[in-house]
């Protein structure tokens, strides 16, 4: 046994209470031998304690290893890891106190990671806390990392390059820029992670899939479907999966690898050099080349059999979706997010990061609702004119709580008179051109109880004609599930007595003010106008938005705003 696998089996023993006297003393001698398995352990302890598997009490010297040896923690560690060890209280504190004054505390006394009596519970509970809400306010890009320190650390790491609507099994995806941690088994359910290694390989993986990272050369894919581009310098980096081991000779492939172990490999270009997994080791053993355009099946029975296959170049992902990646705020009073500064967006494949005096504000031109519910929100007092607050840069303003219907519209919808249609229309301050990607940015407000992919609405032409249509939104691009979402600043709610009819009631009615106690996060999505059936380099002056009245919940924009033409 090895001391990576002499190290998992002491911690585990150790955190289910089963183990020995001196097995406690092997495994103090493998921590301080071995700087890696620091992090191995916080990762374990991770696991275990979602699985339930943590024994509820310890000796009292057992609790004060747990503390010393979380301690060794690097600053260097993504971004989740320097939030637990940095903001760690009490269970009691986040139960009590709710997260905000955990998170306060945490930031008066530093020292409270040496005082904790029930590390193990506490560690736990505040990790999933702050995981759920995202990093502090503090980094003003703390969904990538930030610094150059932790940058070039990264670099030297196994990371997370960026994902696309990722969901993983029993926990929230990694940050952008987070190391991914050798060994462990990663379940990524759905959506898609590009992972950038050292030597400048890269693997984009698409869910469902099961993966582990087995070195700063190796990805082991055990089901599922990944995208490798190993460029120059990255020779010989090397896929392992049940049957194969694939390795890189300067190429584009992709990897196929079904619930049996089957595994298919398309090279796009250059060459891939596929081995027999049970002679591998040791020595390479006899190699079945592929060259570009070649495609075969490998599968291992009583021996290792292959088959060519259909050459299927769209198997091969290049890149990630166009979307919304992230964004960066300026904080309110209380320290969480509130003022739009810039958004980074990934448009026709280039990734750029727009200030936001770049993007092109909205105003509301039309609002009819047929029933009475809150449709601001902000300070405690509405600023006047009440409508300006969607064209703001404060993530917690808007016209919140649009009308809307079941069907989008097919035809005009009428912006006059009492038979004017549900909803709200918005204008810009200039036409917005249909470029690639992305065209519109969309913010809603979301809370922990609500859609976790965001609340689901059309937005639709103000006029019609042949080839236009209403676009559904059913999923944001950064979601409730997103590291890169952003824990908003607390707001009001402003209820009306009636319902507003129209802008000047909506403008003019009396209101009463409630402040929210939950948290809500602000979720982000790109409207793409081609997806409405504009034309390449056409012109759009405004938009119509209903609530798709699926559910309970409605949609609550708080800013809205036109993408600048791509240079």
């Amino acid at each position: 046994m090895n001391d990576q696998d002499r190290f998992a089996e002491l911690w585990t023993d150790y955190l289910e209470g089963e183990l020995d006297d001196q097995g406690f003393v092997d495994l103090q001698e493998l921590l301080a031998a071995e700087q890696s398995f620091v992090q191995r352990a916080a990762d374990l302890l991770q696991t275990h304690r979602l699985l339930g598997l943590v024994v509820a009490e310890s000796p009292p010297h057992q609790d004060a290893f747990v503390r010393q040896t979380l301690a060794q923690l690097p600053k260097s560690q993504d971004s989740f890891v320097t939030e637990v060890m940095s903001q760690v209280v009490t269970q009691d504190a986040a139960r009590d106190g709710g997260l905000e004054p955990a998170r306060r505390q945490a930031r008066r006394d530093r020292s409270v990671l040496t005082r904790q009596v029930g590390m193990v519970s506490a560690v736990t509970v505040v990790a999933c806390l702050l995981y759920a809400f995202g990093a502090r306010e503090g980094d003003p890009d703390a969904a990538h990392v930030s610094s150059p320190h932790v940058r070039s650390v990264a670099e030297r790491q196994v990371h997370m390059a960026s994902s696309a609507h990722a969901k993983f099994f029993g926990e929230l995806p990694p940050p952008v820029g987070a190391a991914l941690l050798p060994q462990r088994e990663y379940v990524l359910m759905s959506g898609l992670i590009e992972i950038l290694f050292p030597a400048g390989a890269t693997a984009i993986l698409e869910g469902p899939a099961v993966f582990r990272i087995v070195s700063d050369e190796r990805l082991a894919l055990d089901v599922g479907r990944c995208s490798v581009h190993a460029s120059e310098g990255a020779e010989g980096f090397c896929i392992e999966t049940p049957v194969s081991r694939v390795v890189d000779r300067g190429t584009r492939f992709s990897i196929d690898v079904g619930e049996t172990g089957e595994t298919e490999v398309q090279v796009i270009e250059g060459a891939a050099d596929v081995y027999d997994a049970q002679r591998f080791e040791g020595s390479l053993g006899a190699a079945e080349r592929l060259v570009d355009g070649q495609a075969k099946r490998f599968v291992a029975a009583d021996s290792f059999a292959t088959e060519t296959v259909p050459f299927e170049a769209t198997s091969y992902r290049s890149r990630l979706p166009d979307r919304v990646i992230s964004y960066q705020t300026a904080p309110g009073p209380d320290g969480d997010a509130e003022n739009l500064t810039s958004v980074t967006v990934q448009r026709g494949g280039i990734v750029s990061r727009l200030p936001v005096d770049s993007l092109i504000p909205s105003r509301v031109s039309w609002f009819r609702s047929t029933t009475a519910r809150p449709y601001l929100c902000g300070a405690v007092t509405i600023s006047s004119p009440r409508l300006e607050s969607l064209s703001d840069t404060s993530l917690v303003t808007g016209v919140i709580n649009p009308d809307g219907s079941l069907e989008p519209l097919s035809t005009d919808p009428v912006l006059e008179g009492d038979a004017g249609t549900p909803g709200m229309a918005i204008r810009f301050d200039r036409p917005v051109l249909n470029g690639p990607g992305a065209d519109v940015l969309f913010f809603d407000l979301q809370a922990f109880g609500n859609p976790p992919d965001g609340d689901a609405f059309h937005v639709s032409p103000l006029k019609f004609r042949d080839g236009l249509q209403s676009l559904t939104i059913e999923k944001y691009d950064l979601t409730m599930e997103s590291p890169e979402a952003k824990v908003l600043s607390s707001f009001h709610v402003h209820f009306f007595a009636d319902k507003a009819t129209s802008l000047t009631e909506l403008n003019t009615l009396a209101t009463s003010a409630r402040q929210q106690n939950n948290k809500f996060r602000g979720l982000a999505v790109g409207i793409d106008l081609s997806e409405l059936g504009y034309a390449s380099g056409e012109s759009v002056d405004g938009l119509f938005i209903q609530d798709a009245l699926g559910d309970s919940d409605f949609v609550d924009p708080v800013f809205i705003a036109g993408l600048p033409e791509q240079e």
